[in-house]
């Protein structure tokens, strides 16, 4: 069993409810949505090349998933995060579509600052309670990376954090015909309104992988006032 935290729109607004529709499925009630009608591509296509983003739901990554220590358990993951989300304030940060790392994503067009600062506490607050991946799942990922990214998925289980840290919602897996890119861009400027959405954080969200290759879903959304909202199954 894996968890991770999460930013995830709050159940009911407006960019919960189109990324949900966007992936075919919403991580808070682990239900199926209707996806959107796309004129320009098949519905077996538009299912194929968001088929990982939606196992893995509408979310950013704050803290990656990772295994618990074997004596925490999801009360005092839950705990703990609260305590470390007490420390931010709400705040807004507007969204544009753009291409990373070969796929789709909404990302910050301002307000980069306090994400990472957001992320960086998941990372190190978190820390404590989180087992680092093995060595042989380490050496798999490292032959990819950069010197500092293997100094960083050995101390903290993942490379793309601090410095390379990247918010971003993501909607596509990775597109390696640009034509099929292009009009993925396209459907998805309609679909999210031109990429006109703002977030707003003011919660972290902490989703869960009950087995391995399971979809996702979302256990809680912990507010920045102290509030944890439950979502059972």
């Amino acid at each position: 069993m894996r968890y991770a935290l999460y930013y995830a729109p709050r159940p009911g607004s407006d960019l919960a409810e189109r990324g949900a529709a966007w992936l075919g499925r919403d991580a808070v009630s682990g239900q199926a949505v209707a996806r959107p009608i796309m004129d320009s591509l098949s519905a077996e296509r538009f299912s194929q090349l968001t088929a990982a983003p939606a196992c893995y739901g509408w979310h950013a990554t704050l803290k990656a998933p990772f295994a618990p220590v074997p004596e925490i358990g999801e009360a005092e993951l839950i705990a703990t995060t609260q305590a470390l989300a007490q420390r931010f304030a709400p705040f807004t940060v507007p969204l544009r579509i753009e291409t990373l790392a070969g796929f789709l994503a909404l990302r910050p067009a301002d307000g980069t600052a306090s994400l990472a600062e957001l992320a960086a506490a998941c990372m190190v607050g978190l820390a404590p309670l989180a087992q680092l991946p093995d060595a042989a799942a380490q050496a798999r990922r490292a032959a990819s990376l950069t010197a500092r990214e293997r100094a960083l998925l050995a101390r903290w289980g993942y490379p793309y954090v601090f410095e390379y840290y990247r918010f971003h919602l993501t909607l596509s897996d990775r597109l390696a015909d640009p034509a099929e890119a292009e009009r993925l861009a396209t459907l998805a400027e309609t679909h999210f309104a031109g990429g006109a959405l703002t977030a707003e954080i003011d919660a972290i969200a902490l989703f869960v992988e009950p087995a391995p290759g399971a979809p996702f879903h979302c256990v809680a959304h912990i507010g920045f006032d102290g509030e944890v909202q439950r979502h059972d199954h």
